[in-house]
């Protein structure tokens, strides 16, 4: 017995370097968590089932209370009762993540030790995996087929794991060892029991076997050094793993470019309170969208999702520059945009709907962009410690003079009119470096443009490229922050300078320190940030002052004197001559003002969990069917006399689910007194007596006969259920040992029957043959 246990605890050891492939996926101390409670709980599962000799039913049964039971803890915290209880959202929630946490696991960014629900998959695999390999080791004398385990196990923290892994040398190395002194280990213990066994005289002083222990002891280390020397030695080629090849799950494709909402923010919630700031920092602007994507219809967000990394409270990139901590509460605003004041290192949801943010929360490392497919919505507040990236004082832009691109590839822009690229290289004919061009443009747009939002009918929404040529071929320039910021990122990016457009809020005065700032619709503006060697991102203001206004003969553009230069091809897309409706006025359903309660995300959750615990449950109700169908078959099927033998075949059936085991070749009333002796309380005996008086009896068996016999039986097969423990009955339902093929029925059942020598002689009688079975 302690060679038993000694074995578990082998084989727990063993399990422990695919615990620690997994660490660097979550990052820290808590990294190890999920795989090392799961190894370790499926290591106690198996020695729990066995010690009490589980049956199938309770090896299933065991895996899936243990994962429903501390699942919640590791995976989805937030949703037990003090601080380990499971709740029915901790059962719904772990059932949806036995599968999705797969994929959570690999589209997450990394350390993911804020991200709950990713840590289900090693906890799940480390738990099945464990108390598979402990209960085999614990069941059997296998030695070297158990080992696949491990090696799997391993095999799935690299592979599940991230590029940087500094203890990958290392893993490989310790789960070979402790591979090699596994089995030799057991070829010297069944070495030495051969010999105690068979040999009656024993060496003394050092006897051979602990020889060989030392040699063999003297080959691992040698080996072990071996392979990390080579591995050391080997130029690395490169870690693999599964996440370079899956994509997440972002489709940006269905949500349109922020841009779009401008005109709607500075028109129509110009009064509104959108956000609530506290804490904000000196200068900073609160900036909602970053784009550096044009299609010649708008700019956008980038839509390739592959650059949009899963994230939890930690960002991936820790700026060096000092932070600020401010919280942003949503209240008129909703949608998948975060706000921010710049480079983000920690961001924390709370409120309604903070969980659900979280879970979702997205980065573009590339531009600092936060989204959250939940939605950022009235009631949520998010903490952001970040760098603020203010605008350069003016003392600061003077000494910017001459300066160049930074190491940011500028956009390939399409469809961009003629008439700025021409504008821009006659504007920028003096200069030369990549700022003062920035500067040039700046400086032209806001002194010759005139400013207005479209309220008096003579400047459109939009900045597609037929709308801003129109603008620049018009007798003045007219428009808002979306049209000037637009035209001058094109501009500057046909002169190679690395450009985006950012729609934020910033306002009119200063915010004093302390005080809450409430940001409305009036606040929005867009403006142009370059990148430039040494300073990085660089604001730009290209939006002359709203008190710049068209003066009434300026209302209808006239065609300027000199020559016009055509615009480009129009594109696919175009928006009307009439004020561009963005997304919330196109979108506007009016909702009758008692609407019945939606039950549909409640039926579509229940339906969820219950179809996920069926799958979890296929195997013992496929088993549970099985009997049912044999069992009816019994009843209603064949001759009354086979009716009633099949009464008898039941109650056979369940004493083996128990254990009993039939012997071959005896007759109903044999096997009736080997089953009386193991269970003396019960009255066995004169069942079987009464169901071969009526199969072999001279006259023919009735109905009620059978119904006797079934009551009979049905009251016997519960009084040997009552005879063991309450799990050793939910083992023997859902137990496969009665449905085995290959065995002699005896008893009279289902399969094809021995037939008892009395009923040869029962045929000489001229009473017809019912076909009965012995």
């Amino acid at each position: 017995m302690a060679r038993s246990w000694s074995r578990g605890l082998g084989a727990w050891l063993l399990m422990l370097p695919g615990v620690v492939a997994f660490q660097p996926t979550f990052g820290g101390w808590v990294g190890y968590v999920p795989g090392l409670v799961g190894v370790t709980l499926g290591a106690l599962v198996a020695l729990l089932g066995v010690w009490l000799r589980f049956g199938p039913a309770l090896w299933m049964g065991a895996v899936a209370l243990a994962y429903l039971m501390v699942g919640g803890s590791i995976a989805a915290p937030e949703t037990v009762s003090v601080g380990f209880l499971p709740t029915l959202e901790t059962v719904r929630r772990l059932v949806v993540l036995t599968w999705e946490s797969w994929s959570e696991l690999l589209t997450v960014t990394t350390p993911a030790a804020d991200i709950p629900g990713p840590a289900a998959a090693p906890f799940l695999l480390g738990l099945v995996l464990a108390t598979a390999f402990v209960g085999v080791v614990l069941r059997t004398r296998a030695v070297v087929a158990p080992l696949l385990i491990p090696i799997a196990w391993l095999g799935a923290g690299v592979a599940f794991g991230v590029h940087n892994a500094p203890a990958a040398w290392w893993l490989g190395t310790a789960l070979g060892a402790g591979l090699l002194v596994w089995s030799t280990t057991h070829r010297l213990h069944r070495s030495r029991d051969v010999n105690a066994r068979f040999l009656a005289r024993r060496a003394h002083g050092l006897s051979g076997t602990a020889g060989k222990a030392a040699t063999a002891s003297a080959v691992i280390l040698l080996a072990s050094l071996a392979a990390l020397g080579t591995t050391v030695a080997t130029p690395d080629p490169g870690r693999q793993v599964l996440r370079d090849h899956v994509a997440p799950p972002l489709d940006l494709t269905d949500h349109p470019s922020p841009l779009t909402r401008f005109r709607y923010l500075e028109v129509n919630q110009e009064e509104d309170v959108l956000f609530q700031v506290e804490s904000p920092p000196q200068g900073g602007r609160l900036r909602l969208a970053v784009m550096d994507a044009w299609d010649g219809v708008v700019f956008n967000v980038s839509q390739d999702s592959r650059k949009y990394l899963r994230v939890g409270r930690e960002m991936p990139q820790q700026p060096q520059d000092p932070v600020d901590t401010s919280r942003i509460t949503a209240v008129g605003y909703e949608g998948i945009w975060v706000p921010s004041f710049g480079e983000p290192a920690r961001v924390e949801f709370t409120g309604d709907g903070g969980e659900a943010a979280a879970r979702s929360l997205h980065l573009n490392p590339e531009t600092d962009q936060l989204l959250t497919v939940a939605r950022f919505a009235p009631g949520t507040s998010v903490a952001v410690t970040g760098t603020n990236l203010a605008p350069l004082p003016a003392e600061a832009r003077a000494g910017l003079s001459g300066r160049g691109v930074g190491p940011v590839k500028p956009s390939e822009y399409q469809l961009v009119p003629e008439v700025l690229s021409e504008n821009a290289r006659q504007w920028t004919a003096s200069v030369t470096s990549p700022y003062d061009q920035l500067r040039v443009i700046e400086e032209r747009l806001r002194t010759d443009g005139r400013f207005s939002d479209g309220r008096n009918n003579d400047s459109r929404a939009g900045h597609t490229a037929e709308r801003l040529a129109f603008m620049f071929n018009s007798e003045q320039l007219v428009g808002d922050d979306e049209q000037y910021a637009a035209a001058m990122a094109l501009m500057a990016s046909q002169l190679g300078i690395p450009v985006r457009v950012v729609l934020g809020f910033y306002p009119e005065q200063a915010v004093a320190p302390g005080e809450v700032w409430q940001v409305r619709g009036a606040d929005a503006h867009v403006w142009v940030e370059a990148n430039l060697d040494g300073v990085g991102w660089v604001s730009f203001d290209p939006t002359p002052p709203r008190d710049q206004v068209p003066t009434p003969d300026d209302k209808v553009p006239k065609p300027r004197p000199k020559p016009r230069v055509d615009s480009p091809p129009l594109p696919p897309e175009r928006y009307e001559d009439e004020q561009v409706q963005t997304e919330e006025e196109a979108v506007q359903i009016k909702e009758p003002e008692e609407e019945p309660a939606d039950l549909g995300p409640l039926l579509l959750a229940v339906g969820i969990a219950t179809g996920s615990l069926l799958v979890l449950l296929s195997p013992l109700l496929v088993i549970a069917l099985v009997k049912l169908r044999r069992r009816l078959r019994r009843r209603n099927s064949g001759t009354t006399a086979d009716q009633i033998a099949g009464a008898w075949g039941e109650v056979v059936d369940r004493a083996r689910d128990l254990g009993f085991v039939a012997p071959r070749n005896l007759t109903r009333r044999e096997t009736a007194d080997q089953l009386q002796r193991a269970y003396p309380d019960l009255g066995i005996e004169p069942l079987a007596g009464r169901v071969d008086s009526q199969v072999f009896g001279a006259e023919e068996p009735t109905q009620g006969h059978r119904d006797e016999s079934w009551q009979e039986s049905d009251s016997l097969r519960r009084s040997l259920l009552a005879t063991r423990p309450w799990y050793a009955r939910i083992s023997a339902l859902f137990s496969l040992k009665s449905l085995r093929r290959g065995r002699v029925e005896a008893s009279g059942g289902h399969g094809t029957p021995k037939r008892d020598p009395r009923a040869r002689r029962a045929e000489e009688e001229p009473r017809p043959s019912h076909g009965r079975r012995s």
